[in-house]
């Protein structure tokens, strides 16, 4: 199965991958698809930049939450490759959402945080 674009999980992979390289200086060799993001230095605002920039290359919303509940190259690669089409006719997100992230240059990283650690808890995606 593809994704958007006709691209494929490898692909999709290689997107995060550099993503992860260029944003985090971490080398493209140093990143292993079962290792976390955390463990190459993400933290909260690098999350939502990277949700951000999957949406632009994409052309799609995504769950401000992605690379929490994806935490890895692996599985946020299988997750776009499988539910991203099925994403593109779902109703937008709410419109609490669209109003966290509007403001979200004005959050502390601690509010992020803690934004995303209640959608986590509240089984929101």
């Amino acid at each position: 199965m593809t994704a958007p674009k006709g691209l494929s999980k490898a692909e999709l992979a290689s997107w995060i991958t550099g993503w992860i390289s260029a944003e985090l200086k971490v080398e493209p060799d140093q990143i292993k698809g079962d290792k976390t993001f955390v463990t190459f230095g993400m933290d909260s605002v690098h999350a939502m930049m990277m949700v951000g920039d999957l949406e632009e290359f994409l052309g799609r919303r995504l769950s401000p939450t992605l690379a929490w509940t994806y935490p890895t190259v692996e599985v946020m690669a299988d997750h776009l490759v499988e539910e991203v089409p099925a994403a593109a006719t779902a109703s937008p997100s709410s419109g609490e959402d669209a109003a966290i992230l509007a403001r979200l240059d004005e959050l502390s990283e601690e509010e992020i945080d803690r934004l995303l650690q209640e959608r986590l808890e509240s089984g929101t995606r």
